[in-house]
Parts: C-alpha cells; sequence; structure tokens
C-alpha cells in the first residue's frame, strides 16, 4: 500500500457518481495529482466545507494497489483564501491561472516552484495586496518561465539586436518563435502582436525581478491591458486552446466600468 501526505492547492473538482468527488491539487510534494473523496457528497463530516476551489490543504492519502487513483483519506484546511472566492473578479483570475496549471502540468510530476508561484499569487488576490490584473501578468511571465516558454523581450530573436537598439516605438512580437523581432527581421504573420516598448520594458523588468520586487510596480492602464492581450495570446498559442476560464474572464472584463 502507498500512502503519502503533502501540502496542495485544490485546482479542480468533478463528480463521481452519487456520492463522491473526483479533485485535482497541486501539491507540493508530487506536483499535479488527481484524487477520489469518498462519500465527499453524502457526508457531511467527512470534508465539512474543505474541498474548495483554490483552497490550500495539507492531505493524506493512500493507494492500496500502487497504481490509479489514490483516496484522499484526510484534509486539513490551511488557507481558505475566502476573499477571493467571494468576488467574482478576483474567482475568474483565479480559475484562469488554476486551468493553466490543470492544463499544462503532467501528472505526477513535482513543481515546487509553480507551487510556491500559485500560493503566492492566490495569497496576494486574496488580500489585494498587488492588484488583480498586476498578480495575472505577474503569475503568467513566471509560468512560462517555469514552464521552459519564457518570452524573449531583451533583444532580436534572430540578428540579436539589443531591444535598446531597436528603432520605433512599438516593437514586433512573434508567438512561435517567442521573441521580439526588429523591422529588418519581422515579417506579416497571424502569430505576431505589436508591443509598445513601454510596454515591453515593464514586462521585462517584472520578469528579471523576484515576486516581491516584481509586485511593486505600478503599471499604467494601458500597460495593463497591452501586456494582459499579449500574455492571454501567448498562453493560448503554446496551450493548443482557449482555456474555458479565460473566455469568461475576457467577458467579464469587457463588462467592467
Amino acid at each position: 500500500m502507498s500512502t503519502f501526505s503533502t501540502p496542495a492547492i485544490l485546482l479542480r473538482r468533478s463528480s463521481y457518481g452519487d456520492y463522491d468527488l473526483i479533485v485535482t491539487l497541486l501539491s507540493l510534494e508530487k506536483g499535479k495529482i488527481t484524487v477520489i473523496a469518498k462519500n465527499a457528497k453524502k457526508s457531511r463530516k467527512r470534508f465539512p466545507g474543505l474541498l474548495e476551489l483554490f483552497s490550500v490543504l495539507h492531505i493524506e492519502c493512500r493507494n492500496p494497489r500502487g497504481r490509479g487513483l489514490a483516496f484522499l483519506q484526510d484534509a486539513a484546511l490551511e488557507n481558505p483564501f475566502s476573499s477571493i472566492r467571494g468576488n467574482i473578479m478576483k474567482t475568474s483570475y483565479a480559475s484562469y491561472w488554476a486551468e493553466l496549471v490543470n492544463l499544462w502540468l503532467e501528472e505526477g510530476k513535482e513543481q515546487n516552484r509553480i507551487y510556491y508561484l500559485l500560493r503566492f499569487c492566490l495569497d496576494s488576490l486574496d488580500t489585494g495586496i498587488i492588484g488583480n490584473e498586476e498578480l495575472s501578468i505577474i503569475f503568467q511571465l513566471r509560468f512560462l518561465s517555469f514552464s521552459g516558454l519564457s518570452p524573449n523581450f531583451s533583444q532580436c530573436n534572430q540578428c540579436r539586436k539589443k531591444m535598446d537598439e531597436i528603432n520605433g516605438y512599438h516593437l514586433f512580437f512573434e508567438l512561435a518563435k517567442g521573441g521580439i523581432l526588429c523591422k529588418g527581421c519581422s515579417s506579416i504573420s497571424l502569430y505576431s502582436q505589436n508591443l509598445s516598448r513601454g510596454t515591453v520594458k515593464q514586462l521585462l523588468w517584472i520578469q528579471e525581478n523576484d515576486l516581491k520586487t516584481a509586485g511593486r510596480l505600478k503599471l499604467n492602464q494601458a500597460a495593463l491591458n497591452e501586456g494582459l492581450q499579449f500574455l492571454e495570446k501567448f498562453m493560448v498559442f503554446h496551450i493548443g486552446k482557449e482555456p474555458k476560464s479565460l473566455k469568461f474572464l475576457r467577458n467579464l472584463r469587457s463588462h467592467m466600468p
């Protein structure tokens, strides 16, 4: 029999039969894991109010056969992030981050940097210490970096000309090549986007600093809008599909004053 315990963040839950839940979590020690919570819907004493999205838990699991889905034996709540679930915009951003993690990560592969990134961003989102949009930019840039897809903002991806040596107010970013291109190396493509030089410099600054330092940068609304549009487009390109939560988030933002 295989047993383990670990801190974990709840990413997704779905019904399994009349009484059980299938729960996907990002754990500190085992990366993304999917477990079954027996009788979680039937018994109020089994996991009372614990298995809520984005909650940080300390879980204990067992796998009698050593393969297939493990059983969630016990869970202790470390942080419910209740302020997130009480705000539709915060919930939408958290849902987007959780779906990115769920879609991108392989099952059972340790990803402690992404675990701490998600936990930092959820904590900051819950307390409001950093703005929602700034946090989403920080999360996506760090997530891309940890996944080996960090955008290249520092130099032309082809001729290696430094960003500060490239003329023009706007810079050309090629999604497929993962970096900026100078005018001489650029070409018209469906997978390209123009970015203002100011936005590129701010994204590069966030990329090069630690989380707490990056959180101090205050972007103006134009830079926030451009940065979010670019990063979400970049994410969709590399994932290969638009996350359902992103579609909802974009629609919600479009109706906000």
